[in-house]
Order: structure tokens, then sequence, then C-alpha cells
């Protein structure tokens, strides 16, 4: 499998998540970084990901760039009003960064501040349409701005383990190629039914589908993502090979690259959902390549 080295030529584009720190220090999340340098397309870099507080992604975003890395900054509206949101925005194209991926947020009392109220102002539809009006040279009030932005963007749609929730997401999908969406990320499932049936309703819209494969550490984070109520199911194969590996921690790199690669039959790319596990990401692009374990 080639991966794309831009989001613009015909390889494969792999993107790997990457969580900023919890911390005004950026050393360790750029050496992380520089491990997957030349191996991946792009960093995804997460915006308080699960509601847990952490550096906002344009700091990171910037120390990606200055070390020759590509990245994809991640904004959830969650914790942002419209104003918030088009300050972040431009910021972002001034310190360079071209690519965005958008997300709503989830519930902050899932987090470590359960107490944060979200802002209630943006939902997914603004965003985009702030988008498309900063790429006219407006603001959403439509206000000039100095100069237009011109922003690729992307867009995570939640994967749910009830089929007519997801049935009723892929109906929408047909709408975001004319709000300028150029990709769109699933949320993290192992079922190649669910990928084969968002894959098909991006290509009917004209859009690009990243599939999105969380790492799976355990046995035990295995059974716990199976508990989460609307949660895409882990399948029983899967927790069967997990149970039988003498090295869990492989056997999850191996489970991802293989699924990654069946579905790459479909889809034009994927991310990879580190889950904490970003010094290990180097060792993915080398997996890509290999036949997977039998067992």
């Amino acid at each position: 499998m080639r991966i794309s080295r831009t989001f613009d030529d015909d390889g494969f584009v792999l993107l790997a998540e990457a969580d900023p720190p919890k911390g005004p220090d950026l050393t360790r999340f750029a050496d992380n970084a520089m491990t997957v340098r030349d191996r991946v397309t792009a960093i995804a870099v997460t915006d308080c990901a699960h509601a847990i507080m952490r550096m906002t992604p344009l700091g990171p975003c910037r120390t990606l760039i200055e070390r020759g890395l590509k990245p994809v900054m991640v904004i959830n509206g969650r914790d942002r009003n419209r104003l918030s949101f088009q300050g972040d925005l431009l910021a972002a194209h001034a310190l360079g960064v071209r690519d965005i991926l958008l997300r709503e947020g989830r519930d902050p009392s899932i987090g470590d501040q359960p107490m944060v109220g979200r802002s209630g102002d943006l939902g997914l539809d603004l965003m985009l349409q702030c988008l498309a009006a900063f790429r006219n040279g407006r603001d959403l009030a439509g206000e000039p701005l100095d100069s237009p932005c011109a922003f690729r963007v992307g867009t995570y749609l939640n994967v749910s383990g009830d089929p007519a929730q997801n049935g009723r997401t892929i109906e929408n999908i047909g709408k975001l190629s004319g709000q300028g969406v150029e990709f769109f990320v699933p949320g993290p499932t192992y079922d190649p039914t669910v990928v084969e049936e968002f894959a098909s309703a991006a290509g009917a819209a004209g859009i690009r589908m990243f599939a999105s494969v969380m790492l799976l550490k355990s046995v035990a984070m295995i059974r716990y993502l199976n508990g989460l109520p609307g949660v895409s199911p882990i399948p029983d194969h899967i927790l069967k090979r997990m149970m039988k590996a003498p090295d869990k921690v492989r056997c999850g790199m191996e489970i991802a690259a293989g699924f990654i690669r069946n579905a790459s039959a479909s889809c034009r790319g994927a991310l990879l959902v580190s889950v904490g596990w970003e010094p290990r990401i180097g060792e993915f692009p080398e997996l890509l390549a290999l036949p997977e374990a039998e067992g």
C-alpha cells in the first residue's frame, strides 16, 4: 500500500491522531510526531478530545509545520461560540494551517471537568457556513475580511451500534459536498459493513472518506468499548484473537493494519486513533505492508 505524501496525489491518505499536551511543554508532542515524519500523510491534532482539557491545537499545529510535518487541525464546536470559532480560524490560517477537521464535540459530562457547559452556539451546519463565508472573504455577519481564507474542510460523523441511526447519518452525507466538505471521517469501527455503507455514500456524493480505526490495547479495552452505549461494537473474532495473542500490543497494531488494508478497497484513507500510543505510531506504516497474522 502506498501512503500518500499529500492529500492531492493518488495514494492512500493515512492520518495519525495526536493529542496536545495537558500542560505548556510541547517537547514530547514534537518528539513523538517526528517518529512518523514521511510515514504518514498528516497528523490530526485533537481539540480537547473526549472532553478532557488539553492545550488548544493551534500551538501544536504550528510546531508541526516548523518541523516539516503537515497538520490537520481538529476544531470542535462544543467549546466555542461563533466569535471564538472565527477567531481561531483566522489564527490557524495566519500560522499556516490549511486543513481543518470539524467536530461537534463529545458531551462534557464524560470528561475531566463535567461541570462545563456547551456554548450552545455552534453546530456543524453553522461551522460549515462560516468556512464557506471565509472562502468568499466574508465573516458570518457578512462583514469583509482583510483577505479570503482557503481551507480544506473535513468533518467527523458519528458511528453507532444502531444500524438505524447510522442510516440516518448516511442519508445526510449527500449534502456535505454542497457545504464545501472535501472529506469526512466516520467514528472508529471494526465493522466492514459499516465502512462499506459510509464509503458508498461518500462515492455517490463525490467526497473522500477516511476510515477511523482505534488501536486496541487489551481484552479489557475491547470489553469496555463493547459495553459503551452508542459505540460500534468490536466483533467477537477480534476479541478472540486478542485473547490468544501473547503480545497484546503487537496484536492490536496488526489488527488495525489488517483492517485498514481491507478498507482501502472502498475508502480513500484512514485515521489512526492512537489513544495514548503516539510513541509507537512510527511502527505502524511498516505493518500496513505486511500480510496479516493468522489467528
